[in-house]
């Protein structure tokens, strides 16, 4: 079965049944990846679509399942922003409801207007964690909704909150630094970059002050300033091939200043060994203010304006500075030695990130992730690449999203989106889950 679109939003459908709340999609937090990503791109496409959705079993993929502090900030905010009904949204619940109005949602809710000199007026938004929670896990749950949605679709809405091009300031305070999740500057070097280059409006970055998982704890703060899609259009469809040569590597290395010489000198002489007659750059220089933090990131940029990343936050607590280093350098190069291999314009942390934007485009988008073969075949006889299937949260965001809007993934990871309209009233559409995908799934389930 295929997505079935009934009708485009808003238009010739009875108002009872565009209105009308249904039945909400059942989904089980054990599937694929089985954690918090499964949550986030549900929460973000329900927030959109105001499809309701039941969530079982959350984040029943790890060894301590249920809700933590990241992920309820994420619930409570998507749900006062499209002013949803709540169940279970509390510390380690395993189930949650949650069912978005059907009615118009007032803007206010979510984001203030402040008037600076001369009249001219921003949009602002604070999101407090609470805690060294990953601030780019939030954006991951959030930003979709902040492009997409419009105030022109709320009613009582006056002309100057109906400007959907004002920009909103939007500063999330947690972890910018946390271990499995992606940090301050690889959001900075890779995913923003990435989404400019997809076709979304430009969205800057700011860094007021680092937050750390490791060492001692502290809480950090970063700025977003999002200019939203102009009411009544869509994400064109977008493409993503044809890598090119890798032109550079630039460095950012965050380690204590006893470790700082040395980190140097290893970086050099390996990356000028596996990567060589490649230029190297040392971007991001800076002082952890801890012995127990070393975090390491390398962007290898092509010809054709492509970036990709592999970043690494030492994660055990050492006194041998020494070995520290060599581990982290290591880990590092190889694994972007690796994502250079498979040949695509993407690495694994950036694929499932654009999953949503794949789904809510209109028109088919296509990412060269890599190199694909069949199993039991060695190399890829197309392209001499080495194999790489989707990484397991890539499937799971494949997954979601099949549920939520019905779109189905191709085996060379394209994607009929379903042409999503800022600001439209998505349930009056009928969309129909993939049997295929959903029988697919039962043996890959953790």
């Amino acid at each position: 079965m295929t997505t079935s679109l009934s009708s485009h939003p808003g238009t010739d459908l009875p108002h009872s049944q565009t209105m009308a709340s249904p039945t909400p999609i059942h989904l089980l937090g054990t599937t694929l990846e089985g954690g918090g990503q499964l949550l986030r791109i549900a929460l973000s496409l329900s927030s959109l679509t105001h499809l309701p959705l039941q969530i079982t079993h959350i984040r029943g993929g790890r060894p301590s399942s249920g809700l933590k502090t990241q992920h309820l900030t994420c619930v409570n905010w998507l749900g006062l922003a499209c002013n949803a009904t709540l169940e279970g949204a509390e510390k380690k619940s395993r189930t949650l409801l949650f069912k978005p109005s059907t009615e118009p949602t007032n803007p206010k809710h979510w984001w203030k207007t402040r008037s600076l000199a001369g009249g001219r007026k921003i949009r602002e938004c604070i999101i407090d964690i609470g805690s060294p929670g990953s601030i780019g896990l939030v954006l991951q749950a959030v930003l979709p909704f902040i492009l997409f949605s419009s105030p022109t679709s709320f009613e009582g809405s006056t002309a100057s909150e109906m400007d959907n091009t004002t920009p909103i300031n939007l500063t999330i305070k947690g972890g910018t630094n946390v271990s499995f999740s992606p940090s301050y500057d690889y959001i900075s070097q890779v995913l923003l970059p990435t989404l400019e280059r997809i076709g979304l409006p430009p969205i800057t970055i700011s860094l007021d002050r680092r937050g750390w998982s490791h060492g001692r704890t502290t809480i950090g703060s970063v700025t977003f300033t999002i200019t939203p899609l102009p009411p009544k259009t869509h994400l064109p469809a977008f493409t993503l091939t044809q890598r090119g040569e890798i032109d550079s590597i630039n460095v950012t290395m965050l380690v204590p200043p006893s470790a700082r010489n040395q980190m140097h000198k290893e970086i050099s002489k390996t990356l000028n060994t596996t990567f060589p007659n490649i230029p190297i750059k040392f971007l991001v220089d800076e002082d952890s203010r801890d012995k127990k933090r070393f975090y390491l990131l390398l962007t290898a940029h092509t010809h054709n304006n492509h970036t990709l990343g592999r970043d690494w936050l030492f994660p055990q607590k050492t006194t041998d500075i020494s070995s520290v280093v060599t581990t982290l350098v290591s880990k590092v190069v190889n694994e972007l030695l690796s994502e250079i291999k498979h040949g695509g314009c993407v690495d694994e942390y950036m694929q499932d990130q654009l999953i949503i934007y794949q789904a809510l485009a209109k028109g088919k988008s296509i990412i060269d992730s890599g190199g694909r073969i069949k199993k039991g075949d060695i190399e890829d006889q197309d392209n001499g690449c080495e194999s790489r299937e989707a990484s397991l949260h890539t499937q799971t965001a494949r997954w979601v999203a099949n549920q939520v809007l019905g779109v189905i993934f191709d085996e060379e990871g394209g994607c009929e989106g379903v042409g999503y309209v800022v600001g439209e009233r998505f349930g009056g559409r009928e969309v129909i889950p993939t049997e295929e995908l959903e029988s697919g799934v039962a043996d890959l389930k953790i």
